[in-house]
């Protein structure tokens, strides 16, 4: 099992998402697939932005 995080457009993350399964399917006679999305009208960029809070936290030794 792998992980794998994308962030952008609806349609471009989708079609991320189902190139991976056809993929997949190709070599495969089953695909489980989990997909959680965290959709906030508003915000862009906020994968990013964790990963520079976390990175800032531990520079500063919290």
């Amino acid at each position: 099992m792998s992980q794998s995080s994308h962030s952008g457009e609806w349609d471009e993350v989708m079609a991320v998402v189902k190139r991976a399964v056809d993929v997949v399917a190709e070599v495969s006679p089953r695909v489980g697939l989990v997909l959680k999305a965290d959709i906030r009208p508003g915000y862009d960029g906020q994968l990013t932005a964790k990963v520079e809070r976390v990175e800032r936290a531990l520079a500063e030794g919290q």
